[in-house]
């Protein structure tokens, strides 16, 4: 069964036949400009306290930091979508929007953007809305079987049984279902049987 999962928190307006993300916070350079500004046209009498210029320097690297984080963050978060199913709007070139859905075949940086690999298109990062996870039918089938054994295992609770464990005769009430690497057992006294090992319910 597929797991579908949202993007969000992206927001996306057309300008100039372009898509533009918005954010709250204050990009460095933009910051870097604000202040190189206030250095330019500061009052000479009253120059920029000495305490006040390395406070700004000091949120200046904080915020230079976080963004190198961010994009970092947002690297990763890519590389793990190769191989899983995308849903993404972007614009084109004459300013329409497009819905792009298929498989990630992989993952680019480029300057300060992140793309996705999508039928041999880039794909903006920020522009995925949706992630599905796939899974083949091989796990498909191992997931049923896995939960057939474990129905198998719950209707033996409280039941007596009888099985066989490296040629030891063990009879006993079943006490629990424990999993063990990812193995269901039953739990008859001090031993853990698998459902292979029980040959005999009561």
């Amino acid at each position: 069964m597929s797991n579908v999962n949202s993007v969000s928190n992206t927001t996306y307006t057309t300008s100039s036949n372009k898509t533009k993300e918005y954010s709250d916070t204050l990009g460095k350079d933009a910051f870097l400009n604000l202040l190189v500004t206030q250095l330019r046209y500061q009052n000479p009498l009253e120059p920029m306290d000495d305490k006040e210029f390395i406070s700004q320097m000091a949120q200046f690297s904080s915020l230079e930091q976080a963004q190198n984080t961010n994009k970092i963050a947002k690297i990763n978060s890519a590389y793990g979508l190769v191989g899983k199913m995308i849903s993404a709007i972007i614009t084109t070139e004459t300013g329409q929007l497009n819905e792009v859905v298929g498989i990630v075949e992989s993952a680019r940086v480029k300057g300060d953007e992140v793309y996705v690999v999508v039928d041999s298109k880039e794909v903006p990062y920020e522009s995925v809305k949706e992630v599905t996870e796939l899974i083949s039918s091989a796990d498909q089938s191992s997931m049923l079987l896995q939960n057939i054994r474990f129905s198998m295992a719950y209707s033996m609770l409280g039941k007596e049984v009888k099985g066989k464990k490296n040629g030891v005769e063990i009879a006993g009430t079943v006490e629990s279902i424990k999993s063990v690497n990812g193995s269901i057992k039953l739990v008859v006294g001090d031993y853990q049987l698998s459902l292979d090992e029980i040959y005999e319910v009561k």
